[in-house]
């Protein structure tokens, strides 16, 4: 059996905790959402080799951009967290210019995307 030599992999790990439990992050790969990956969950997604931008998100919110060059047949692994966690959540819930940052200008800071390894 021969592999396809045109395409590559993209793997997205997630673990537990207790922010956004209940909640699947969505996949945006190149501006389209691809899968979502839940609490303790991994997402394997074949892409075409070459140059790609990776954005988890939750409802308004998401990560900044990772940009890929994957060659044919590469496997990359990408972790995806929540970035405040729950006392940042907290704090910006009791606190009126931290909610208001930590929910517009922040939003894309809202969780953490980055290569695992």
């Amino acid at each position: 059996m021969t592999a396809d030599t045109g395409t590559s992999e993209i793997i997205v790990r997630r673990g537990g905790g207790w922010v956004d439990g209940a909640r699947a992050y969505k996949i945006v790969i190149d501006g389209m959402i691809l899968g979502k990956v839940s609490k303790n969950g991994t997402l394997r997604l074949k892409v075409p080799a070459g140059e790609h931008e990776v954005i988890a998100r939750v409802d308004w919110c998401g990560s900044p951009p990772v940009q890929l060059s994957l060659k044919p047949g590469e496997v990359v692994e990408l972790g995806v967290v929540n970035g405040y966690g729950l006392w940042k959540i907290a704090l910006g819930a009791m606190l009126i210019l931290p909610g208001i940052y930590m929910f517009t200008v922040g939003a894309n800071r809202y969780l953490k995307l980055g290569l695992i390894g």
